[in-house]
This record gives C-alpha cells, sequence and structure tokens, in this order.
C-alpha cells in the first residue's frame, strides 16, 4: 500500500483504491474481524474460525495482509513449528470501521422476502 497524500496529483493512484485492492478481496475482512478476537490465533483455529476457505486461500490473504503491515506472523523454532498471527496497531484501528460497517449493514439491509403491506394491498 502506497502512502498517497490526499491533495494527490491527477493520475496518481488513490490509497483507498490502493488498500481495497488488498481488503476487498475475498475473506480479508472476515481475517482482520476474526483476527481482531484474541490476542494470537494459529493458522488451523483461523481456519476452523472461516467456514469455507481452503488452506491455500487463507495462506494467500494472511501474506497480503502481512505485506501490508496488518498482520504480524510469528514462528515457534519447534517442531513442529507452531505459527500465531495476530493484529498490527495498525490493523486494530480497522476494527472500529469494521464494527461500523456492520451497523451499517443492520441499518440498511433488506429483508430478503418483504411481504405487501397493508396499504398495497388495499391499492389491488
Amino acid at each position: 500500500m502506497s502512502a498517497t497524500p490526499t491533495d494527490a496529483k491527477p493520475g496518481s493512484t488513490c490509497a483507498v483504491i490502493d488498500i481495497w485492492e488488498v481488503l476487498g478481496k475475498r475473506w480479508s475482512l472476515l481475517i482482520i474481524k476474526n483476527l481482531s478476537t484474541k490476542e494470537t490465533i494459529r493458522f488451523n483455529e483461523l481456519k476452523r474460525a472461516l467456514a469455507g476457505i481452503s488452506s491455500t486461500v487463507l495462506s494467500e490473504r494472511l501474506l497480503e495482509l502481512e505485506r501490508e503491515g496488518l498482520v504480524t506472523k510469528k514462528i515457534y523454532p519447534e517442531v513442529p513449528p507452531r505459527v500465531e498471527y495476530s493484529l498490527t496497531a495498525q490493523a486494530k484501528e480497522l476494527e472500529v470501521i469494521i464494527k461500523e460497517l456492520a451497523h451499517w449493514v443492520a441499518r440498511w439491509k433488506r429483508p430478503q422476502s418483504v411481504a405487501p403491506s397493508a396499504e398495497t394491498k388495499k391499492e389491488e
């Protein structure tokens, strides 16, 4: 993610677009949300929490998030190796945004099937 100033010149990339290329990928926000529930999480524990994600995709997303400075990975020199993931301070700031996004979705989500209202029935 490049740090682009808000007064960027025309033709330069937007910082929001840059980070959205990472956060907008399937599973990225869910990974961050699940990592925010604990101080550290191991790979398989995170995989179990994200029903339907493959190990390959989880590895790719964690690597991308680590490259962006949102996730840290700690490898313990044990046999078998123990690997733990956690959010960086930068990513912890996203928790507020994710919670607000959840509130926004709850306010604006339309019901799956809407029964006709009494007024609609009167008009028929």
